[in-house]
């Protein structure tokens, strides 16, 4: 037994870090958060246009890249003064979460929907009339003279007509997000366990930070990462020089091929494209070569389906990729919360002191996770009943919006390709698929497409990130309970930040179009009111379906190489310029597998890493560079 000075001793030691803590890590996180999301929110709707489609974001590594820089310096001249592992990590869990927010697909779609149904309604499509009246005055900016100025730029945010007109939804809608990602962090503080340690799901986008951070000196001493570095870092930079003086010579390396397929039934593919991309090579290479073998070979049969379906004289394309897709997902969702069902029921114990229950530090987080839900989805609920949502709607609408957020979520754990994009799987339009218009009526409709920002193409969602914070802070010793505080912190932090640059910006520089469309769509389905779309249902039950039978093959047999994740992954607008560099990177691990075994891919691992750090690090300085200069500039994807 510890003596009562050992004890204490350890007490004052857990002040000390807790101190530590919440001085160091949440203050510095927080600034590089707020500089992160300038970054982002400038760069993307001024001088490149993606740089959050990916899994695994371009600043926030070249942000951890320069903070792993400067800790070497600090433990080599001010030891006292650096890091430790654990604090970086949580840094960077934070500026990961954060820059979801401001990414392309969060925020950047949220503040047009405050806008868009009075700034852009005419007498033309009577948007006023048809909707007007059903948009919340608290969520949605009112008076049209004060939009002027967003849509045309040029002028100060910081008036006092301004300041009042967007404070309201401002508030609300930041109110919101912060307790949705806490919501979500509490649904990954229930699965977490059951995904990292019995179903031993492979995290493979987790394996770079911890690589970085957690061997700094040995991956920055690795001759083999920095000629993958140098390799893919001088690639970029002379792409992107061959941008601004298209004099200078630079390597093709994309080859899109449509051009040869413009005769049926082979322009029913819609174009064919062998591009490489180096980060794409590397993270195929990352990934377990059945995965990645399903990403790729997917993609394909999609194209084949398509030029089948063209030949018989069937129209198709990317709307049925989707539909298929969103069955995928929801099936995804669903059998891993099935697979899980007596954990997720243990967890619920735990936290209850239902039957035999332990009081460790990991049920005092499950307690937290499951009263965080059991108060913070209800909250959800409210905020979109009092928007005149009914409760039913909002339900429905919510439940289909999580699980397909637990089903990217647990595919970017098992698979970790270089996007997780998911256009076409939104709530409210399966909800219209299956049930028609009539049943919701205008106002149910008219907040649907208000929430529509939330499932716009989940390219940069904070869920995986979250999620992926535990399996990065178990590696490097990092306590949960802190990993919970500091997501919480970065999702106010990013909140805040991510919505009022945006406006602020906008302000500035003028509007970028996004999110007019939800609108239009809106005014269709009133004016026009929807039947339920059988042909479509039937291919998302189709999906659903065949998601489950390949689960069933994939679970019976072993050497069966198909998984339904890449099933549901494999296709969209992102995996057709990363189709051919993941096939790249999983042909490189495949012949070094089968010549070498795993030493090989071991060996070999450093080039691959460094690839996807050179090409990330030189397309975000040219969008650093872009930033500062106020001039467009060459974008790394696509």
């Amino acid at each position: 037994m510890q003596s009562q000075s050992a004890v204490k001793r350890e007490r004052d030691l857990d002040h000390t870090g807790s101190a530590r803590f919440f001085a160091r890590v949440l203050c510095v996180g927080s600034l590089l958060i707020f500089l992160d999301c300038y970054w982002i929110v400038s760069a993307e709707n001024r001088v490149v246009y993606e740089l959050t489609d990916f899994s695994f974001f371009p600043t926030v590594l070249a942000t951890l890249f320069g903070l792993l820089l400067l800790n070497t310096a600090l433990r080599r001249y001010a030891p006292r003064a650096a890091f430790t592992d654990a604090e970086i990590a949580t840094i960077y869990v934070m500026i990961s979460v954060a820059t979801a927010l401001a990414g392309h697909d969060i925020v950047r779609q949220l503040v047009p929907a405050m806008a868009h149904g009075v700034g852009r309604a005419t007498p033309e499509n009577e948007w006023l009339t048809l909707f007007g009246g059903h948009l919340p005055s608290w969520l949605t900016v009112g008076d049209a003279d004060v939009l002027v100025g967003y849509y045309e730029g040029g002028e100060s945010f910081w008036t006092e007509r301004n300041v009042r007109a967007w404070a309201a939804p401002f508030l609300a809608w930041t109110g919101f997000i912060i307790v949705l990602l806490f919501v979500m962090l509490c649904i990954n503080v229930v699965v977490r366990r059951q995904w990292t340690e019995h179903e031993r799901l492979n995290y493979p986008i987790a394996q770079m930070p911890i690589e970085m951070i957690g061997d700094t000196r040995g991956l920055l001493a690795n001759r083999l990462m920095w000629a993958g570095f140098l390799g893919a870092f001088a690639l970029e930079i002379l792409s992107g020089l061959n941008y601004l003086y298209p004099a200078l010579p630079h390597l093709q390396l994309k080859y899109p091929l449509g051009q040869f397929f413009r005769e049926k039934p082979w322009s029913g593919m819609g174009g064919l494209n062998l591009y490489v991309y180096p980060f794409a090579m590397g993270l195929g290479y990352i990934m377990p070569l059945d995965l990645s073998f399903s990403l790729w070979v997917f993609y394909l049969l999609f194209k084949a389906h398509f030029v089948a379906l063209t030949a018989i004289g069937v129209p198709a394309g990317d709307g049925w990729a989707g539909d298929l897709r969103s069955g995928a997902w929801i099936a995804i969702a669903l059998m891993a919360l099935w697979s899980g069902r007596r954990h997720i029921a243990g967890v619920v114990r735990s936290a209850f002191r239902l039957g035999r229950a332990e009081t460790g530090p990991d049920d005092r987080l499950n307690r937290v996770a499951i009263v965080g839900l059991i108060v913070g989805a209800p909250a959800l609920l409210v905020f979109l009943r009092l928007a005149g949502m009914a409760l039913w709607v909002a339900s429905l609408n919510m439940g289909i919006y999580m699980l397909l957020c637990i089903g990217m979520t647990r595919m970017r754990a098992e698979v970790g390709p270089p996007t997780h994009e998911m256009h076409g799987s939104r709530p409210d339009e399966l909800m219209v698929m299956f049930a028609g218009t009539r049943p919701f009526g205008a106002r149910n409709l008219t907040m649907t497409r208000l929430l529509a920002w939330l499932s716009y193409g989940y390219r940069c969602h904070p869920m995986p990130h979250q999620l992926e914070a535990f399996k990065i802070g178990s590696a490097l010793r990092t306590r949960a309970s802190r990993l919970v505080v500091a997501m919480t912190v970065a999702s106010v932090v990013g909140a805040v930040v991510a919505i009022g640059a945006h406006i602020v910006l906008y302000y500035r520089y003028r509007f970028s179009v996004w999110g007019v469309g939800e609108f239009g769509t809106l005014a269709s389905w009133i004016t026009n009111p929807r039947d339920p779309d059988l042909p479509n249902i039937y291919r998302v039950v189709f999906g659903f379906v065949f998601s489950i039978a390949l689960a069933f093959f994939k679970r019976q047999f072993l050497w069966f190489p198909l998984y339904p994740v890449g099933y549901a992954a494999g296709y969209g607008w992102a995996m057709g310029w990363m189709w051919f560099s993941i096939f790249l990177g999983w042909a490189s691990k495949r012949v070094l597998f089968t010549t070498g075994g795993l030493g090989s891919y071991r060996r070999a691992l450093p080039i691959f890493l460094g690839m996807v750090f050179g090409q990330f690090i030189a397309g975000s300085l040219w969008s650093l560079i872009g930033v500062v200069t106020g001039r467009n500039m060459y974008t790394l994807f696509p």
